[in-house]
């Protein structure tokens, strides 16, 4: 009865802090509200309207702040983090030293700065807050301002050229280029893996009619089932695995979508997880799976582990077993 009366009076404790905390960030709360809160969570006006802050995601306690210098009348902002008035166009709090056209500039995607003449790409994540004279945006050269169009964060194409994060990409074709998801594309000529930073890869024996997107890391085609692998045991790889199957209405992902059965098989980030019974396989949390006679951890084994009594225990916030508790496939302690 005791430790009841003493955990309710500290919860009491605890929530009338956090109300207290929540209530003095409040009063010191420097700004109203979004200006547009569909496009920015970072452009606020002052608590009279009468003038803008600029502070990242709203969060001025740890991020900071900037008042900015606008007009009023015709301030709108175009994207997260970009902006413009009738005088000029900005990037973050300050304004932008580009020479643009402001009339038709604007942000596509909520990234990639644009005007009728040119398409822009930005010079400096930090220029908000520098003090080099450095401009703030320069010219994606060759870019066709009138048919840009920005498809996703990696990809973009006019009318002539595929650009793979501001860079032109020759090896694609532009008329039947397509993204199939954020690590595959496809064109006429075939099927690719990417990831950002690194060029695009074929995948030989993809067949370009049949492709179906899966997960963001996983595609398949007539045949098989190919999986992005960008890392793997803290080792950078960028490659395709190529898993064959029989039958396409058998391959299910679990909640972590790094499982996946195919036909008569369980893979974990690709690789087939060895003595599966996959009749009585089941997901647990974090990593850890068991069937009738194993309990695994990202798809290995867990030596002496207790498939029976194996459980997640939700007030400790640990596994354990009958005999041992776990902490990310390890025996960290011994219940005997």
């Amino acid at each position: 009865m005791v430790k009841k009366i003493i955990m309710i009076v500290a919860i009491l404790f605890i929530s009338i802090g956090a109300l207290c905390i929540y209530g003095l960030y409040r009063f010191f709360n420097p700004f109203g509200k979004e200006v547009n809160k569909e496009l920015s969570d970072s452009y606020y006006y002052t608590r009279d309207k009468e003038g803008i802050i600029y502070s990242p995601m709203g969060n001025w306690f740890e991020l900071g702040k900037d008042e900015m210098e606008v007009d009023m009348q015709t301030f709108q902002v175009l994207a997260r983090d970009y902006a413009k008035d009738k005088d000029q166009a900005y990037f973050k709090s300050r304004a932008i030293n580009n020479e643009i056209d402001l009339a038709s500039f604007e942000v596509q995607l909520g990234y990639t700065p644009i005007d009728k003449n040119h398409v822009y790409e930005l010079n400096d994540n930090y220029y908000h807050i520098g003090t080099k004279d450095i401009k703030a945006l320069k010219i994606l050269e060759g870019a066709d301002a009138k048919t840009f169009t920005q498809i996703s964060f990696d990809f973009a194409k006019d009318k002539n050229f595929v650009y793979q994060n501001y860079k032109r990409n020759d090896s694609l074709d532009v008329a039947s280029f397509e993204e199939i998801n954020s690590h595959f594309c496809k064109d006429k000529k075939g099927v690719y893996y990417y990831s950002y930073g690194n060029p695009t890869h074929k995948i030989e024996e993809a067949n370009i009619s049949g492709i179906v997107s899966l997960t963001d890391y996983y595609i398949r085609d007539d045949n098989n089932v190919y999986f992005y692998v960008g890392y793997q045991n803290s080792e950078s790889l960028d490659e395709v695995i190529t898993i064959p199957f029989k039958n396409s209405n058998a391959i299910n992902f679990f909640e972590d979508n790094g499982l996946v059965r195919i036909d008569d098989k369980i893979f974990y980030q690709g690789e087939a997880i060895e003595e599966v019974d996959v009749t009585t396989f089941k997901e647990l949390e974090h990593g850890y799976t068991k069937d009738k006679n194993y309990v695994f951890f990202n798809g290995k084994i867990i030596d002496r582990a207790d498939t029976n009594t194996f459980r997640y225990n939700t007030n400790t916030y640990t596994f354990s077993d009958k005999n041992h508790i776990y902490e990310v496939g390890e025996i960290v302690k011994s219940k005997k």
